[in-house]
């Protein structure tokens, strides 16, 4: 597995995907001053106190988070799978004397830990550097804990994998019709559904229990599936 994992990074560049990652954390951590500083510049905004709050402001920062990464998930996974299995590209693919299943996770494995890794570590400075900038100049009128902190990081990491989980069933969406694009447009359109629906655990935490069972479920139906369907491949 290693050896075909690392086969993938010297076919595949992974430069495109740091630079998005980069990208994506400037941005979040904009995002994540600006909502912090609504009670300032509209005081009469009825839900104003609600970014004033930790939990809250963290909580919105990483689902809008889990969903750039996760089309970022689907926009990898189709270079790296959809792409590879289509037209003269599958022929040589499948012709290689390795196990298909073994080459088709390999290329799952790889996706799916660079997704929640990138997520992990892009959210994890973001928000060292707003609860650092916090200590000393607060924009919250709540108070910093290392509970809100432990609470904060572990929202996170259950965010960076649901990420890669949402990556997983966009490509087994878009993998049926071998097209790039609905790999893409399915992330989207899951990102937006389980982000209204996770919205929701920002108060009341055991959704985010269910849907990550769910959406954990439903991930590993499609794994087996796709694995089922490169098997059966014709050459």
């Amino acid at each position: 597995m290693r050896n075909l994992i690392a086969l993938e990074l010297k076919r595949n560049r992974l430069r495109p995907y740091h630079i998005a990652t980069l990208i994506c954390g400037v941005t979040m951590l904009g995002f994540q001053y600006l909502m912090a500083a609504i009670p300032y510049m509209d005081p009469t905004e009825p839900d104003a106190e609600l970014f004033s709050q930790y939990p809250f402001l963290m909580g919105i920062t990483c689902l809008v988070c889990m969903a750039m990464f996760s089309i970022l998930s689907a926009v990898m996974a189709s270079r790296f799978v959809v792409e590879e299995y289509s037209g003269k590209r599958a022929i040589l693919l499948l012709s290689y004397p390795i196990s298909r299943e073994k080459v088709l996770c390999s290329k799952l494995v790889l996706v799916f830990a660079y997704t929640v890794g990138a997520m992990l570590l892009c959210g994890a400075v973001i928000q060292a550097m707003f609860f650092l900038t916090e200590s000393l100049f607060p924009l919250c009128s709540d108070q910093l804990t290392i509970e809100v902190i432990l609470q904060s990081l572990g929202f996170l990491l259950c965010c960076s994998v649901l990420s890669g989980l949402l990556g997983v069933v966009s490509l087994w969406l878009g993998f049926h019709k071998k097209s790039v694009s609905m790999t893409i447009v399915a992330s989207v359109v899951l990102a937006t559904i389980v982000c209204q629906i996770i919205s929701a655990a920002l108060t009341f935490l055991p959704i985010m229990g269910i849907v990550f069972g769910v959406t954990g479920i439903f991930a590993i139906l499609a794994m087996q599936n796709l694995l089922r369907q490169v098997k059966n491949m014709e050459v």
